[in-house]
């Protein structure tokens, strides 16, 4: 008689817990140092092999457990860091030597300068009918950390002048940008696509070259950069052309407005600026003949 026994192999394992803190007292989030943090992203690598084995991401109480891993040695590295908060580079290296255990640590990031800024210039007086085209002196991610969905706005006040065309100016990061428009029906189209920002790219705005219909024409474009280094800036500004409408009135104001802004998690930060500019369209007046007394 032969007796038949099933017997499993149960994994010698165990696990990496890190504690995901704030470092510091963060003037963005008030978060006070300590405070666990949401959204890091580890992952561990074995380090005779140097193989991905685990990714894992810190919860709202800012624990990050790994999957059970065979007894071993392995390097943990942060590749996502919280909203607000510089990356930690630091490598964290861990060994698991007994079954089941859990392998805990503490690893703080520390808070992260987040800004953006732009800068419109452009003329203060113009004439109804006349060319005219603005600056886009600083398109900047002021930021100590990368930013996400990078992008600049021109909002045109049509009211006063139509958008002719686009250089899109030079830019100390190599990434693709795509430059989208809003036109007055409400329709929203793609102007151009996969630009290079080491390249001052000249596109058209006119509405005959973005084939749009009778008395249809641009209220805004917005170029998209995607993700942006810190630090990411124009090396050669970007510049706006319009023509301006006839028979606008003497002394007319209109502000020509701009717009930047990426993104940190889920966290938004915009900054803008504003060009005003007047209109210069003196009244005609008959030569009148010169009158001698008597």
């Amino acid at each position: 008689m032969i007796t038949r026994i099933e017997w499993s192999n149960i994994p010698i394992a165990g696990q990496i817990q890190i504690l995901k803190i704030s470092g510091d007292h963060n003037q963005m989030n008030g978060l006070p140092a300590g405070t666990p943090l949401e959204g890091a992203v580890f992952e561990a690598f074995d380090w005779r092999t140097g193989n991905l084995v685990d990714r894992f991401r810190s919860d709202h109480n800012g624990l990050e457990v790994s999957r059970p891993l065979p007894l071993g040695r392995y390097i943990i590295r942060e590749v996502e860091a919280p909203a607000f908060y510089m990356l930690n580079t630091s490598e964290i290296d861990v060994t698991i030597e007994h079954p089941e255990q859990i392998v805990r640590v503490t690893f703080p990031n520390f808070s992260a300068n987040v800004g953006v800024s732009i800068r419109k210039v452009g003329p203060e007086e113009i004439m109804s009918g006349q060319e005219l085209h603005y600056t886009i002196a600083r398109v900047r991610n002021e930021s100590t950390i990368p930013l996400n969905d990078f992008f600049w706005r021109d909002e045109i006040p049509t009211e006063a002048i139509r958008a002719t065309r686009l250089t899109t100016g030079i830019f100390n990061f190599e990434t693709r940008m795509r430059i989208t428009g809003t036109t007055n029906t409400g329709a929203e189209i793609i102007i151009s696509d996969n630009l290079s920002t080491t390249r001052n790219n000249v596109v058209e705005l006119h509405p005959a070259h973005l084939g749009l219909r009778s008395n249809e024409y641009l209220v805004d474009f917005t170029v998209h950069f995607g993700r942006v280094p810190a630090n990411f800036a124009e090396v050669e500004a970007p510049q706006v052309f319009f023509r301006a409408l006839q028979n606008l009135p003497n002394g007319m104001y209109f502000a020509n407005r701009v717009d930047v802004g990426g993104r940190t998690g889920d966290e938004w930060v915009i900054s803008n600026s504003t060009a005003g500019t007047r209109v210069f369209n003196p009244q005609r007046t008959p030569n009148r003949i010169p009158q001698s007394g008597h």
